[in-house]
């Protein structure tokens, strides 16, 4: 199978699974999306650019709305496409000066900061 075989039939597996759950999916995709996206979907020509636009946009909408891997076409990877960074939260404290191995983790709620037995000093909070 070539690749562009091989990548129309991941679509038209997308749309295999859209067309087996549109009642469950059509609610979560907003009006806009769907009526513009779904006749596309339905009627143009799956080997035109216009068809895999309209898939791309309905899993897009599906998986922002809570779908996981929305309609499962794979991630794209381009400029502007690449996933953001996690956000950053407070997971511990270690040693300020590294001397020791001693971790303590926080367990979310306030504390105050820890001082490190070894070095006698406060330890140092590190971001996840």
């Amino acid at each position: 199978m070539a690749d562009g075989a091989k990548a129309r039939g991941v679509y038209e597996d997308a749309v295999e699974y859209l067309c087996r759950n549109v009642e469950e999916l059509r609610p979560l995709v907003s009006s806009a999306v769907w009526e513009s996206a779904f006749p596309v979907v339905r009627d143009a020509d799956p080997a035109g650019a216009e068809w895999r636009d309209a898939v791309r946009t309905l899993h897009d909408a599906v998986e922002s709305a809570g779908v996981p891997n929305g309609l499962g076409l794979p991630a794209t990877m381009g400029v502007g496409d690449w996933p953001g960074a996690p956000t950053p939260r407070s997971v511990g404290w270690v040693c300020p000066t590294s001397r020791c191995a001693r971790v303590e983790l926080r367990d979310g709620a306030a504390t105050v900061t820890p001082a490190c037995e070894l070095a006698g000093g406060p330890m140092r909070l590190v971001d996840g």
